[in-house]
């Protein structure tokens, strides 16, 4: 538990290998009881957030993936001349590179997955 609320609050800010680390910590305990999980990383958990109405994230520079889960979001790209609105289901690609802004329209959670 306490990985999994360390790397939420830290993937944003973190260095490429202290996310590698916090993605290993998260791993670890997900596949130790069971011998046929991939042990990659191919499987690790989503990480949640929530947002309150009009509050910011920025999102990592990786190959993400970010699901609404509950709620609005509004997403803009450096360099794409659209912007996104999320309902709950839908979801976002992002690539290695691109600067995404995420802002919640309405309170909101959201999934970030490792693409």
């Amino acid at each position: 538990m306490y990985a999994t609320t360390n790397l939420a609050s830290t993937l944003i800010c973190a260095s490429h290998e202290r996310r590698r680390a916090l993605f290993a910590a998260v791993a670890a305990p997900a596949t130790a009881g069971n011998p046929t999980e991939f042990q990659t990383g191919m499987h690790l958990p989503g990480i949640e957030r929530t947002l309150a109405k009009n509050q910011l994230l920025v999102l990592p520079d990786a190959a993400t993936t970010l699901v609404c889960m509950e709620g609005e979001l509004w997403l803009t790209r450096d360099g794409d001349i659209e912007d996104y609105i999320l309902g709950p289901g839908k979801s976002f690609a992002a690539r290695a590179g691109d600067r995404v802004t995420v802002q919640a329209l309405r309170p909101s959670r959201l999934r970030l997955d490792a693409a």
